[in-house]
């Protein structure tokens, strides 16, 4: 065994003298420190894009939501509206017929003529005597042509103010038949879903 071999760990160990690091030049300094810079500048977009990308969607969240809301108060109104709008048609359709079955029975009071015998066909055969009640001046225009149905069906004119012209009522023992114009727009709004009444 040499005497370097015999030498602890401790012995071993030679001084190495310390060696200053070397100033760092001006050149390598800006360098560091430009790149300490940037990796702060990059970390701080990236917390700032997470953070950012997070309250946007959030922010597009709760927009969907109040998007969504308002989306279904519009259905809804618009299904309201829907319903005022057909109401509305309704009612000028209502109007229109109206205007034009007064339109019509001014400018041809003859259509009495076809209501009467609408009205007849619905009475059933009796033996005694039946009244029917019109206008004056319905009654006027209709008699003459009803002389033979008159008697076939022992039917007397009634005249009366309280009928509407353009309407009848049949007074028959058994039941009336009331095709009063009122009447018949009563049956035909119902059909239609409204309630409104013939006003002259």
């Amino acid at each position: 065994m040499n005497e370097r071999e015999d030498l602890s760990a401790f012995e071993k160990w030679e001084v190495v003298e310390a060696v200053p690091a070397a100033p760092e030049d001006d050149a390598a300094r800006r360098l560091r420190l430009q790149q300490e810079a940037a990796e702060i500048r990059e970390t701080a977009r990236a917390h700032g894009y997470a953070a950012g990308l997070e309250e946007g969607r959030a922010a597009g969240k709760s927009d969907c939501a109040r998007v969504k809301d308002l989306l279904v108060g519009l259905g809804a109104e618009m299904d309201s509206l829907d319903f005022r709008i057909a109401d509305l048609v309704l009612e000028l359709a209502l109007d229109v017929a109206h205007q034009v079955v007064a339109g019509e029975l001014a400018v041809r009071p003859e259509r009495i003529l076809e209501i009467i015998n609408l009205a007849l066909k619905q009475l059933t055969e009796t033996t005694q005597e039946a009244r029917l009640l019109l206008h004056p001046e319905d009654a006027a225009l209709v008699r003459p042509q009803l002389e033979g149905v008159l008697d076939r069906n022992r039917l007397r004119i009634v005249e009366d103010l309280r009928i509407e012209r353009g309407g009848c009522l049949i007074e028959t023992p058994l039941g009336d038949v009331d095709a009063t114009l009122g009447t018949r727009w009563r049956q035909v709004v119902q059909v239609l879903g409204s309630n409104r009444q013939w006003i002259e």
